[in-house]
């Protein structure tokens, strides 16, 4: 097989030339991306921003807050992302509800895990008899870089979660100490 050198001169030559509309095209980009940003954030109802208020209050996650209205959490976004015009009032009673019976639960919640993310993992570990990060992680149920960036406190679970690795933490503990 003969090999051909490259002759770059065989190219057609092409100029480039802007577009004399570019900036006409760059300013269509730009109010895209502010009436996307618009979109996004629509201003809720009364009972729309109650709801968010309500499940923050909490400390739920939506799924959770979902479970407990006993609705789909598609729903549940289109209430509190404002692309359903009104929430039925039962859905609100029922919200106001689990407010009325669980905000001082939710709010000791919030105060025991009011604290840097570091500490409580701290804790965590001399509960559990853990001495790595790999180890704590497993017993946790998450991957061990998780629990380094929960360490440095650059991000912490939400509440629901935070109380769920909490009791998970307090079963270890109890069964480990009943084995002994």
């Amino acid at each position: 097989m003969k090999h051909t050198k490259f002759d770059p001169t065989l190219l057609p030559s092409v100029t480039m030339v802007p577009p004399s509309n570019m900036e006409s095209i760059l300013k269509k980009g730009k109010s895209k991306r502010a009436a996307a940003k618009k979109a996004s954030s629509v201003e809720l109802s009364r009972d729309q921003q109650e709801l968010v208020d309500i499940r923050k209050t909490l400390g739920l996650r939506h799924q959770d807050f979902a479970i407990m209205l006993n609705i789909g959490l598609p729903r549940l976004s289109s209430y509190t992302y404002g692309r359903t015009a009104k929430v039925p009032e039962e859905i609100m009673a029922t919200a106001r509800q689990l407010l009325a019976e669980n905000a001082d639960v939710s709010k000791q919640i919030r105060d025991k895990f009011a604290r840097p993310m570091s500490e409580i993992l701290t804790e965590w570990a001399k509960k559990l008899g853990t001495r790595t990060d790999t180890e704590l992680a497993s017993l946790l149920g998450v991957v061990s870089m998780t629990v380094s960036r929960w360490k440095k406190n650059g991000t912490r679970p939400d509440l629901s979660a935070l109380n769920r690795y909490d009791h998970i933490v307090d079963l270890i503990a109890n069964n480990a100490k009943v084995r002994r």
